[in-house]
């Protein structure tokens, strides 16, 4: 039991330097014209990359029509997604895949 309030809480195994694990719920959320809307709130761990295909969906289905672009982190930037943003004509905005260059390196 990680907390005797809430039992449905679980610790969740990160692996980050500053922060290898963390308590709470992971959430997928969707900000449109400064509303924000959950599209999936879970409190085991889960790939996050896998729900940018499922919070596009929710946006098409809510509005009608697919969004111009997609802001994401880094994870969301799988070529899976960055192949289905493209069929449908979505920007996905972020880094590039693959480690930064010499110069990117150099830079920081």
């Amino acid at each position: 039991i990680v907390s005797i309030s809430q039992p449905h809480v679980r610790p969740i195994v990160r692996g980050k330097t500053r922060a290898p694990v963390e308590f709470g719920a992971k959430v997928a959320v969707s900000v449109v014209d400064g509303y924000a809307m959950i599209e999936k709130l879970h409190w085991d761990n889960y790939n996050e990359a896998l729900t940018l295909q499922e919070s596009v969906e929710a946006y098409r289905k809510r509005y009608g029509v697919y969004p111009e672009a997609v802001l994401a982190d880094q994870i969301y930037r799988n070529r899976q997604n960055r192949r289905y943003c493209k069929e449908h004509g979505i920007r996905l905005s972020g880094p590039p895949l693959g480690r930064p260059s010499k110069q990117d390196q150099a830079e920081q």
